[in-house]
């Protein structure tokens, strides 16, 4: 791509102690993406027999979260304190997903589920203020991949308690969800012992740090427009996160539901193997199919990531713009052979729909590190969460559509914000000095 600009080398190693403690964050934190998506989606559904209530929580949880982010961004820029607002937002998530596992009534389960939805995405723009204090902006793009790529690993164990777990266990799945609250902490730890904040911070404020911050992200705010490279890329990574959003929420309802029928007819096969029902455990067949599809999109999503960190540094923008593409072929075959052929889908929906969620995540971080000035990562970040935590018509389309008219015009429902996103992105010109800011 011609406007792309090649990034300098690298004039400050990466520390990896460090580094490696933060991308260990990204493991902790999918344990509980995974078990929201893989664990807590169908037990809830199982229970109360209806999905619009958890696409409504979730959006309200991530409205107030995108709200408070770049405002927060901002303050970790202004005092430095990145690592102790991560720790507390961090032991809210961890509470919250263990409060799944005491149970309670639909009202405090959904409670349950705002709360930690809301701390997980209020402690991502802290973590995020974080990376360029374990690499030089020129190695983010690295980082981004390895975070992105072990981060799917959370998911590949969460994944593999649900195929190796006797089933009966898992019509209570009370136990499994303090177990990922303790596999949350134990990973996260590294991170908030070993990483803070390392930027130079600017002299005090006589208006105070929150005053300052906030008359900072106003005037940011007030100048986005003009900033046209920056302005499409938040507006293309609203639509495409948009749709990531949801498949994190519903990939394990959607693949229960279309391939039910042949799942109760006894003629769902996977490469030759059958998944039926059995008289004592009628829904055992159906569990072990969709962990097993959760595994294979986990472990495609952990190469692709891994191998997306040696490229993404050169070619950000490319690498995202690929991503929607492939994400968009991902949902087209879903929605064309889920129900029917499973090799069909295993080789869209599950492969393409791994390669464009990696893609999205590791190049949307580096391509803010692109645009963001070191001392301003943190104000950056925030807007970009924004963009991340506001991404939630998809969830709500989703499960108003799927109550409405079913789960295949709920799954391509997404297609609209996915080509929206790809024709911001195509806007986007990247800056020739990788340092400037927008």
């Amino acid at each position: 791509m011609a406007n792309e600009p090649e990034p300098p080398a690298a004039t400050v190693p990466v520390h990896w102690p460090r580094a490696l403690a933060w991308v260990l964050y990204d493991l902790a934190s999918t344990v509980y993406v995974a078990s929201a998506t893989f664990l807590f989606t169908p037990y809830f559904t199982e229970r109360f027999a209806e999905r619009s209530s958890i696409g409504i929580v979730q959006t309200v949880a991530l409205l107030l979260a995108g709200v408070c982010s770049p405002f927060l961004g901002t303050l970790c820029d202004r005092t430095g304190k990145a690592r102790s607002y991560l720790v507390l937002a961090t032991a809210a998530n961890v509470l919250a997903l263990a409060g799944f596992g005491l149970g309670g009534g639909r009202v405090a389960l959904l409670l349950w589920f705002f709360v930690a939805n809301f701390a997980y995405n209020l402690a991502m723009t802290f973590y995020l203020s974080l990376l360029t204090s374990v690499a030089p902006a020129s190695r983010a793009g690295l980082l981004c991949g390895l975070g992105v790529g072990v981060g799917y690993l959370g998911t590949v164990l969460v994944l593999l308690s649900l195929v190796l777990v006797p089933p009966e266990h898992l019509t209570h799945a009370e136990p499994y969800f303090l177990a990922a609250a303790a596999a949350f902490l134990l990973f996260a730890l590294p991170c908030l012992l070993l990483v803070q904040d390392r930027r130079e911070m600017p002299p005090p404020s006589s208006t105070g740090a929150l005053r300052a911050a906030a008359l900072q992200l106003a005037a940011t705010l007030r100048l986005l427009p003009r900033h046209r490279a920056l302005l499409y890329f938040l507006l293309g990574n609203f639509f495409l996160v948009d749709v990531v959003n949801t498949a994190h929420g519903f990939f394990a309802d959607y693949v229960k539901t279309v391939f039910d029928a042949p799942y109760q007819a006894g003629t769902l096969e996977l490469f030759g193997i059958a998944f039926q029902p059995s008289a004592a455990h009628p829904d055992a067949g159906r569990i072990a199919f969709v962990g097993v599809l959760g595994l294979l999109l986990n472990v495609i999503g952990l190469v692709f990531g891994l191998s997306l960190s040696l490229v993404t540094d050169k070619y950000p923008l490319r690498v995202m713009r690929g991503a929607g593409l492939l994400l968009l072929g991902g949902l087209c075959g879903g929605a064309l052979f889920g129900g029917g052929s499973t090799t069909g889908f295993v080789f869209t929906l599950v492969l393409l729909g791994a390669m464009g969620l990696a893609g999205i995540w590791t190049a949307g971080r580096k391509l803010v590190v692109l645009l963001a000035p070191p001392e301003r990562i943190g104000e950056y970040f925030g807007l970009y969460g924004i963009t991340v935590k506001l991404s939630v018509i998809g969830s709500t389309v989703y499960g108003v559509v799927f109550d409405a008219f079913g789960a295949k015009p709920a799954l391509l429902a997404q297609s609209a914000q996915l080509l929206l996103g790809l024709w911001f992105l195509s806007l986007v010109r990247l800056p020739r000095a990788v340092s400037a800011a927008a």
